[in-house]
């Protein structure tokens, strides 16, 4: 909504990219930064804090202080509070979901919290919409701040279950830890998401030209991902995440080679639907790698990592193809997507699990045979 908003206020489309495009850059450094205070002080806490900024954020919204058509300096502080508060939240929910639930039961809790995310990001965006078309910018601040206020509360009693936690993390640090075990998932995050850089920030001016509905595409891809996602994580915890990794690679690759065709609505649709089928099988096993591959005391930088390497990925295929989109077009960028994918496949091949069990955490060879 705030693009559309800064646009209507005047604000010229290279200064609105830069503006909205902010936040991301922010995401990554309170990201890193996050890893470590969860490792610290625990994801319910770091979750807190990451709400209260975009609740300040929407305050200075709905108040006024800051507006679509005021001083840059003001929306580039919401963009910095909303870039720490996502850098924040996200890792923080992560790390908290193994002291939950039962060991058995994390393959399928980390689904459906991946489903949450999901439908949060395909519902909010067009109910944005409507409210700022209905009503103003400010009104919908003021719904984020109540909606920060309802996440607050229920995250506020929760408390890990009792010998959930596993080791108490270094009370010297904050901040992120690594581990060799955790080069492989978040090595295949990065080469992963370079795709869907490309296609959120060339694909819609391509179908555009094309008269194709680009929107359908971004609707079936959030449709095959809220199905598959849950059953991705029940197989992933049953046989194993790495095939079933490189088949969601293989499955999504497909669907991008669709698009190397004159775009079609009908072919859209088809893409978009293998596309996040292919997303719906990798993203889990992703997760569950690295919640296995850590514990209590380092949880929370494996998951902060996980959102660097996701947040550089879209930078690489958006921001980082741009030149080649300009000398070669579109379908060199995007055979560009699909061959780091090819890559993704081949890390997945190679991280056998008993290799990242000589620097996993310690106690964890029994939990890393899922990864095989």
């Amino acid at each position: 909504a705030l693009p559309l908003a800064m646009l209507a206020a005047g604000h010229e489309n290279g200064e609105i990219g830069a503006i909205v495009g902010a936040a991301s850059v922010f995401n990554i450094g309170a990201a890193l930064v996050s890893g470590g205070l969860i490792d610290r002080f625990g994801g319910r806490v770091v979750f807190l804090g990451g709400a209260g900024c975009f609740a300040v954020a929407g305050v200075l919204l709905a108040t006024g202080l800051a507006t679509a058509g005021g001083p840059v300096g003001m929306l580039l502080v919401v963009r910095l509070l909303q870039g720490i508060g996502l850098g924040a939240v996200m890792p923080a929910v992560l790390s908290m979901v193994p002291t939950l639930v039962e060991r058995r039961h994390l393959p399928m809790a980390l689904g459906f919290v991946g489903v949450a995310a999901n439908l949060s990001l395909a519902v909010v965006p067009p109910l944005s919409l409507v409210v700022l078309d209905q009503a103003s910018l400010a009104v919908l601040a003021a719904m984020t701040v109540g909606v920060m206020g309802a996440a607050a509360l229920v995250v506020w009693p929760i408390r890990p279950q009792r010998g959930s936690a596993g080791p108490p993390p270094a009370p010297h640090s904050f901040r992120p830890k690594w581990r060799r075990a955790w080069l492989g998932p978040l090595a295949i995050t990065l080469l992963f998401i370079v795709h869907w850089g490309v296609l959120t920030g060339y694909l819609p001016q391509r179908a555009a030209a094309a008269g194709a509905d680009v929107g359908l595409f971004f609707t079936g891809d959030a449709l095959a991902l809220l199905a598959v996602r849950i059953p991705g994580s029940y197989l992933a915890g049953r046989f194993g995440s790495r095939w079933i990794c490189v088949g969601g690679l293989a499955i999504g690759s497909v669907g991008l080679l669709l698009l190397l065709l004159p775009p079609t609505t009908p072919l859209l649709i088809a893409a978009g639907a293998l596309s996040g089928a292919g997303a719906g099988l990798v993203l889990p096993t992703l997760l569950l790698d690295l919640t296995t591959r850590s514990d209590a005391s380092d949880r929370g930088s494996a998951f902060a990592l996980f959102s660097v390497a996701f947040s550089i990925g879209i930078a690489l295929g958006s921001i980082g193809i741009a030149p080649v989109i300009d000398v070669a077009g579109f379908e060199v960028a995007l055979a560009m997507g699909i061959a780091a994918s090819a890559l993704a496949a081949a890390v997945a091949v190679v991280d056998h699990p008993a290799v990242a069990a000589r620097s996993g955490p310690a106690g964890s060879e029994r939990a890393l045979e899922v990864g095989g």
